[in-house]
């Protein structure tokens, strides 16, 4: 596990805030090798959940993760009945927003899934607590990977245990492909021929692992992770092990009981 310094939360405390901040997201540098477009995707689909949201002065579903509620994806906490709202997309959502057949059908589909503003099998957060919540996890999450792609610049031994392989992503979501350092990590299950998902410990939001289990395996980068499987019996709700926070580098493997 890489214990992050002073040094680098502050680093990646401005970088979040940066990312939050679409105004001042620009012409900032990063280090060479450090990725952070997935934690951009993120920072800008929260934004968006929060503007949706406040125009109906609504809270935002979460679930406890570890115990502390962490802030979901609209796009999970709606399902298949938000496909045809433009609000999934920004751009699309700035076009639309005021937009009296937009709202018709914004309210409608909250109203069918919030009682008393919440959302059905979700906890609820003010969208300030949200954003509070979101920026400090993400900022731990970020401050994970610096100290964990500094130690693998450094060739540090301490950290050369666990096997690595380099990924060439973008840096920034419209910027430049960087390689960087990756975990390989393996998640095995009970039962086989499921499919698994990872998501941010910061927000919980599906992204594709690999399949089938059991196990399978594939490269994370650094930072703080939840899992899910969907499949079998699951059918296509994932089923999330919010007990199990996994910190890469790290362990190598991960077991969900389902």
């Amino acid at each position: 596990m890489s214990e992050y310094s002073s040094e680098d939360a502050s680093y990646a405390a401005r970088i979040v805030n940066r990312l939050m901040s679409p105004e001042e997201a620009e012409g900032f540098d990063l280090e060479q090798d450090l990725v952070v477009s997935d934690v951009e995707s993120d920072a800008e689909e929260f934004s968006d959940d929060l503007a949706f949201l406040s125009e109906f002065d609504a809270n935002v579903p979460a679930v406890a993760i570890k115990g502390e509620a962490v802030p979901v994806s609209l796009d999970l906490a709606f399902g298949d009945r938000g496909l045809f709202l433009p609000f999934r997309f920004s751009k699309g959502r700035r076009r639309w927003r005021g937009h009296p057949f937009f709202h018709e059908m914004a309210y409608d589909l909250l109203r069918s899934f919030t009682k008393e503003r919440r959302f059905d099998g979700y906890e609820s957060l003010g969208r300030d607590e949200a954003r509070a919540t979101f920026v400090r996890r993400a900022t731990d999450f970020v401050a994970t990977r610096i100290a964990a792609v500094r130690s693998f610049r450094n060739d540090d031994r301490h950290t050369a245990w666990y096997q690595r392989s380099l990924l060439n992503l973008p840096q920034r979501l419209r910027g430049r492909q960087a390689t960087t350092p990756g975990c390989q990590f393996t998640v095995s299950s009970n039962s086989n021929g499921l499919r698994v998902f990872w998501s941010g410990a910061y927000r919980l939001s599906p992204n594709n692992f690999n399949h089938p289990t059991t196990p399978t395996s594939s490269v994370l980068q650094s930072g703080t992770y939840v899992f899910g499987v969907d499949g079998g019996a699951y059918g296509n709700t994932i089923a999330w092990d919010l007990n199990l926070v996994v910190t890469l580098p790290g362990l190598p493997h991960a077991h969900l009981n389902y």
